[in-house]
């Protein structure tokens, strides 16, 4: 299911703008990171600012790499010179298709984690794999980084080819005309090979609080 238009808030490729104040489920890239925030300002002269977004991604610590969540507000005045990539505002309809397949949490074979955590990152020199450890183990809150584009789901499987499958995603992408595109798809099946992370959030992430 896809919805393509009117919810392209900002792409930098596409040279979209929107002028306005937007609240909802909004998503962002930037840089290697993606952001998840319920807000977002376009202005002419003040460029984009979110207050209080989600920044997930890798980070380098003592020589290795680290996933990381963290709240924080953003402002990029200077579009042009900046490394966001784009912002989107998902549909209430594929919003409700998402929040309709949740699992439930008290599923006794569904592993929950505390702190936010890196499950698979494809970097040659400091690459994490962890996906035949939990291979055959449910995985909640599962957040994806994969070519041209990002994954956000509410599970994944590692299923017997150690590569693995999302249930119930948000799916943010480009294709081949350089277009972004949103859908939810209730299965997907990906290949490690085009995945560039896959980071599990912890639940002291979730709170909003």
């Amino acid at each position: 299911m896809n919805n393509t238009d009117k919810i392209i808030l900002y792409d930098s490729i596409n040279k979209i703008k929107i002028i306005g104040e937007f609240t909802g489920s909004i998503i962002s890239k930037y840089k290697d990171s993606i952001i998840f925030s319920d807000n977002i300002k376009i202005t002419e002269s003040e460029g984009i600012n979110i207050s209080q977004g989600l920044l997930v991604g890798f980070e380098d610590i003592s020589e290795n790499k680290i996933a990381y969540s963290r709240k924080s507000d953003f402002s990029w005045e200077n579009l042009e010179d900046s490394a966001l990539e784009y912002c989107v505002l998902i549909p209430n309809d594929i919003m409700e298709l998402y929040s309709e397949g949740q699992f439930s949490d008290a599923f006794p074979f569904t592993i929950t984690l505390l702190h936010t955590a890196g499950l698979y990152l494809n970097d040659f020199k400091q690459g994490i794999n962890h996906l035949d450890f939990f291979k055959g183990e449910i995985l909640k809150n599962p957040v994806a980084l994969i070519r041209n584009g990002m994954l956000v789901a509410d599970r994944v499987v590692i299923n017997d080819k150690g590569d693995p499958v999302f249930y119930d995603c948000l799916i943010v992408g480009r294709d081949q005309k350089e277009d972004l595109n949103i859908s939810f798809e209730p299965l997907a099946n990906v290949d490690d090979r085009v995945v560039e992370f896959v980071i599990i959030l912890g639940i002291e992430s979730l709170k909003t609080t």
